[in-house]
């Protein structure tokens, strides 16, 4: 069969059966380098900290706000964003937010005074918001059932870089600068992602089921015809002729806004707002506190910087686990099993009082609580149909953000002062397990399908119910 006549199946079928290539790989190199600047920037704040509470002598509150003001940005932004990226496309708020954030980084390291700096931080983390929700949208929407899953988790990998990057650059530059300089040039290393962006703009594709669903089928099928050409091409080889998804195409699915807190879609919308909130707690207790509780401890300023460096790095061989577990035994088996052994190393590195038991109950907490991130996005992005699938990502994010993101730094910042570190870290690890029980109960496995299918709601009656409402309001 010849690629010509591929446009007879809908763009689901087609792009279900691309094999893993090299053209799959650029796109999601593409995607993935966006992330990494991007998590560059929010890793920043986690190692000026310290410096910025020495030089300017900055109170408890002050300190919150710095950690959480950029993640508050997130959240303000999020959920707009998610509803443009559903209307203008995904590739234009990729490219709008990438150009923000690094624009507003590189103003941060001229803030004269600290007031200014948390502005110029909120209004950072407008762009960072856009950006946050749109390469694992990408990757579910551009890549085959049978590799979307551990993709997104190679994807992700990228943003466990760029938080390395994050310690490593302050280990590495400032011993080496003047103390009110250190911190300025991390934050002007944070935008030079400016000159990424026009490479975004020349070869980051649009996502082919998002123009279907927009109606641009044309538009569609030259992207996925551009990819089926080129593989040929390259293999040599004729792909094979798509599978039969079943029922009805997803070219042709109805565009009923059921709504992300419909009765379809109330139980993945609560679902995935409470676990991804739970998740994301671990993840900036490592990120943003590590730091900080190191200090505590006693361990010295480069000291601190150079264990929390490998802590995190230890998140990356975590998400490549995770890109393995998730095809091999499911989104809800290996969400449990690493948030739950996430929860006990969170106990064990609390209780930890010396440098190489911290250090390696750090390294597990950070494999597994962090490593976990790209299997709860992935399982995220399948809860909901193409046509409202970023504004379904953009409230769980906002949500969790808000709830794991903003208020856990504060949480932190006022447990670790009331209290000793063991204290706040049972209070991570019972979050944690938090997460694992909601997943348990409401969650529903999605491996191996294909993506509208995962999408559309298992009850047949409460979506013909939920229909009926939106023709009653």
């Amino acid at each position: 069969m010849s690629t010509t006549t591929h446009i007879e199946y809908a763009i689901p079928e087609r792009i279900d059966r691309l094999p893993l290539s090299r053209e799959t790989w650029r796109i999601m190199l593409l995607a993935g380098i966006a992330w990494l600047i991007e998590s560059y920037d929010i890793g920043i704040m986690g190692n000026v900290l310290p410096l910025l509470e020495k030089q300017y002598q900055l109170n408890s509150f002050t300190v919150g706000m710095l950690a959480t003001v950029s993640t508050l940005g997130i959240v303000l932004a999020i959920i707009p964003a998610g509803w443009l990226a559903d209307r203008i496309g995904r590739k234009k708020i990729l490219v709008i937010g990438t150009a923000w954030y690094a624009f507003f980084s590189l103003i941060c390291g001229l803030a004269p005074t600290i007031p200014l700096l948390i502005v110029c931080r909120l209004i950072a983390g407008l762009g960072m918001g856009a950006v946050f929700p749109i390469p694992y949208a990408m990757a579910a929407e551009l890549t085959s059932k049978r590799i979307r899953g551990s993709m997104t988790s190679v994807l992700d990998s990228f943003l466990s870089f760029g938080y390395f990057l994050a310690p490593l650059l302050a280990l590495l530059l400032i011993p080496q600068l003047p103390e009110q300089w250190g911190w300025r040039v991390l934050f002007y290393i944070g935008g030079l992602p400016l000159l990424y962006v026009p490479v975004l703009v020349k070869w980051m594709p649009e996502s082919p089921r998002w123009l279907t669903v927009k109606g641009r089928a044309e538009e569609a099928n030259w992207i996925v015809s551009q990819l089926e050409q080129q593989i040929e091409s390259r293999t040599g080889l004729l792909l094979p002729p798509p599978e039969n998804s079943g029922g009805q195409p997803a070219s042709t699915t109805s565009k009923v806004s059921l709504g992300i807190f419909s009765r379809a879609y109330f139980k993945r919308t609560m679902m995935m707002c409470i676990s991804f909130a739970c998740i994301l707690f671990i993840f900036y207790a490592i990120q943003t506190y590590t730091p900080t509780v190191l200090l505590k401890e006693g361990y010295g300023i480069s000291n601190a910087f150079l264990l929390t460096t490998i802590i995190v790095v230890a998140s990356i061989p975590g998400k490549y686990a995770a890109a393995y577990a998730i095809e091999r035994f499911g989104r809800k088996f290996t969400l449990i099993s690493f948030t739950s052994i996430a929860a006990v190393s969170a106990l064990f590195f609390g209780f930890a009082h010396n440098g190489a038991l911290a250090l390696s109950c750090g390294c597990v907490l950070s494999f597994f609580g962090i490593g976990v991130d790209p299997v709860i996005k992935i399982y995220g992005a399948e809860q909901y149909p193409t046509h409202m699938r970023e504004l379904g990502i953009g409230v769980f994010e906002g949500v969790g953000r808000l709830f794991g993101g903003v208020l856990a730094p504060f949480i932190m910042a006022f447990l670790l002062a009331s209290f000793d570190v063991a204290g706040s870290y049972v209070f991570v690890a019972v979050i944690a397990v938090i997460g694992v029980c909601v997943v348990s109960w409401l969650g529903t496995e999605t491996r191996g399908e294909v993506l509208e299918k995962a999408a559309n709601v298992a009850d047949s009656s409460i979506l013909q119910q939920s229909i009926s409402d939106s023709h009653t309001f």
